[in-house]
Parts: C-alpha cells; structure tokens; sequence
C-alpha cells in the first residue's frame, strides 16, 4: 500500500511542478510555504486512503497456529492447528494418508471419511490436532524421513494434510509454526523466515492457507549459513546432523560460486533455502521441495560425468517447474541441463569439459526412443538434457534468444506441457523450431 501511495504522489508531481512554474499561476502558490502545505496536505489524504485499504484487507487476515511437538521415542509428531478468531473460516476439508495421519480431533464439527477430515471450526478458540508418523521407508529400502536418536528429518508437507477451504471472499492466513522439541535437542531448521528460537513464520502469497511445507531437519546440529545474491538477500543454510560427512562449507561455498549465474539464469530470487543432509539409512539421491532439498552426504558436488546433484536439486527449487502428465522430462531434463550449464557459467568448468559432459549425456539416453514417461529418471532425463542443449543452441543461433527465455516462461506456468514449450520456442524464433521436431516428444 505504501508503494501504491508513493506512485500517486509521483503522478501528482508533474502537475504540482507546472502549476508553481507558471507565472500565471496566483503568488500565493508560488510561495515555498503554501506549496509544502499542500504537499503535506496531498500525503495526509494519500496516507489516509492507503491507511483505510490496508484497515480492510487486514480485515480478510486470519491468524493460523500451528505446534508441532517432536516425540522421539514414538517416531511421530504431535500437530495442534489453532485459529484463535476463525468467523472467516467455513470450512477446512483435509485430505487424510492411512499410513501417516491418526487420532484426529477438534472442537467444532468434525467429519471422519473416505480419508478425509471435514472441519467446521467454531468462530473463537478452534483447535484441531492429528498425530503423524514421521518416517517413511520408500520401496528400496531407504528412507525420504527419518528419525534418529537424536535427530530427524521429514518434510512438513506431510505433518500438515493438504486442504480445500471454504472461507470468506478474498479472507488468507497469516501462519505462524512453532516447535517443541525434546529437551536434548537445541536446533530446528526450516526453509521460512525465523521469528525468534523455535518459531518460524509461514508467507506463501500463491496459497491462501499456508502450510508449512518443505524440508525440516532438527535435533543435534551442524549448520553453516550465508547471504547470498547480488543485493544478498537469500539466506542459504546447509544443515546436518553434527557427525555427519555431509561438508557443509563446500556446498555453501559451491553454491556461492554458482548462486551469481542461477540467479540470472531462473530470474528470480528466494528469501530462505535450506539444504539438509544425512547418511544411510537416508535415500542415496536428492529430493527437492519449494524452498529446501535433501542431500545424502555422499552425493558429490559435482559426478564424473559433469552433472551436479546439489545444482539440480537448486534448479528445482529456484525454478518451480513442474511437468504436466507424461511431460516429466521437460523439469528433468531442463533442470539437469543447467546442473551442468551453470558450472559452465560459472568459470568452473571449461568448454571442452562441458561438450565432454553433454556427450557423455548422449551416450547414456541413446536408446531412449521417447520422453513422454509419468516419471522420468535415468536415461531419459539425460536424453532430455541433450535436446535441450541442442535446443539453446538454435536459438542462440537464430534469434537474440536462448535457453533462459524458455525457461522463464515455463516457470509463468502451472504445469509444463510440451506443447507450450513448442509454441513458446515458436513465438521466440518466429517460425517453427527444429529440434522440437523429433520423435521423442511425439504424442
């Protein structure tokens, strides 16, 4: 509202500005005095009706709590949602997983069925708690979370069930999450703005209930942070439990040396992003959310064939890309071209080493004859990765475009699909692009 104010009064100025410079103009108006009167007169009634809006959309706020207490022994977390003045909430419509949420209660009204927990709140004092199981083993055998004796790590995403609301017109929340942790457990990380120990607060403008989603790691830690970005203003921390192989001064010094070319590369900026990494029994790979991914501690920076797990991972998170149905291969394969891309950028790997890596790529998706998978991995995000070096190539070549356009693009979207990424590539190069016509992304 404050900026609104100040382009207002910026419109005003040329006006004020001619008025006092024509000579026709009354002397009263010429004085400097009357003229700071009316100055300050105009910012008072600007500052009134800014005042008045921001009053009113305040008034579509509501408070959202939530508490989660960490129970070691039970490997669970014990979740308390409050909404202290709930009159804008109808109703809030969770979706229940059998193997993770339990012992659901709230006052109010309060529905149990077909996996779902169908809440109307009373107007004051609402509360709803649920129990969580916070690990989860995936079908190799390793765990995505886990809990330790002194240490755990899981994602909020699943503490908190995802909700249809049904609230007042244009009514959002403004979230506050705070942990209670066992005694011998001093630290807590999430990937969101810390208020003060143990209490973050939850801001995602594209939801109107926030959820605490994302990494979060706590117990006995190791933690390394830094401000990064050209006006340093992403606050990067790398977190492991203390004991852990996990180097989190080379990752954050890795990340340094990229942030500059990533932050150019996806044109866009975060406030938090939290790294986490632990060892075995923890999943072998890297697995990323909206502001913070998972590292095993021993994914190198950068693997022999030139592709870095911690630069895709990033390129998840800065960009947000999301595949639609069977256009997986468009986040994959885009992301795991820049994890080699930025290094390229960078200054931290030559040309020749970079046509290395790409061919390498190349070899290992060469049988692939199609893209268009649910889930792609492997070969097929390699293969991908190919085609969209050959695809930042034409443009380049062929336009005062490259890659980065595409991209930017995509992010604009909810989901990827292929035919927006040939009809984006069409409006850049202004006729049909070349390397999209291939078999691979046939439908």
């Amino acid at each position: 509202m404050r900026k609104q104010t100040i382009d207002r009064l910026r419109q005003l100025q040329p006006f004020t500005s001619s008025r006092c410079n024509d000579r026709r103009q009354s002397k009263l108006f010429n004085k400097p005095f009357t003229h700071s009167l009316v100055t300050g007169l105009c910012l008072l009634l600007f500052a009134g009706c800014s005042f008045a809006k921001t009053t009113k959309e305040q008034d579509k706020a509501y408070r959202l709590n939530y508490t989660f207490e960490i129970i070691p022994e039970k490997k669970q977390a014990h979740v308390t949602i409050e909404l202290p003045d709930a009159r804008l909430i109808d109703e809030l419509n969770f979706n229940l997983k059998d193997k993770i949420h339990s012992n659901v209660k709230a006052n109010g009204q309060l529905e149990l069925k077909d996996g779902r927990a169908v809440w109307q709140p009373p107007k004051k004092n609402a509360k709803l708690s649920l129990d969580v199981n916070l690990e989860h083993k995936r079908n190799s055998g390793s765990y995505d979370a886990y809990v330790a004796k002194d240490w755990a790590i899981f994602r909020g995403d699943d503490l908190v069930p995802a909700a249809r609301t049904r609230t007042a017109k244009g009514a959002y929340a403004e979230a506050i999450l705070t942990f209670k942790l066992p005694k011998d457990w001093p630290h807590v990380n999430v990937g969101w703005p810390k208020i003060e120990p143990g209490k973050f607060r939850i801001d995602n403008p594209e939801r109107q209930f926030d959820r605490p989603v994302g990494w979060i790691i706590a117990g006995n830690l190791g933690t390394r942070r830094e401000f990064l970005g050209s006006e340093h203003k992403t606050r990067v921390s790398v977190s492991a439990p203390r004991g852990s192989d996990l180097h989190r001064m080379d990752v954050l010094t890795f990340l340094t040396i990229v942030w500059p070319e990533a932050e150019k590369a996806f044109r866009t900026r975060l406030p938090e992003l939290l790294i986490v990494g632990a060892g075995d029994p923890m999943w072998l790979g890297g697995l990323s959310s909206p502001n913070s991914f998972f590292l095993h501690e021993k994914r190198p920076l950068v693997s022999e064939n030139g592709t870095s797990a911690v630069l895709h991972e990033m390129g998840h998170v800065l960009s947000g890309i999301i595949g639609a149905k069977n256009d997986d291969w468009i986040a994959e394969g885009l992301i795991e071209f820049y994890s080699v891309e930025l290094l390229y950028r960078a200054g931290a790997m030559t040309e020749e080493r970079r046509t290395v890596a790409f061919d390498k790529l190349m070899d290992w998706g060469k049988d692939v004859k199609t893209l268009k998978k649910k889930h792609a991995r492997g070969a097929v995000t390699a293969r991908a990765a190919v085609l969209f070096e050959q695809l930042d190539k034409e443009l380049r070549s062929k336009s005062e475009h490259d890659i980065d356009d595409i991209t930017h693009a995509l992010m604009k979207e909810k989901k990827a699909s292929t035919k927006t990424l040939i009809n984006t590539c069409k409006k850049l190069l202004k006729k049909p692009c070349k390397t999209l016509k291939t078999k691979l992304i046939a439908e």
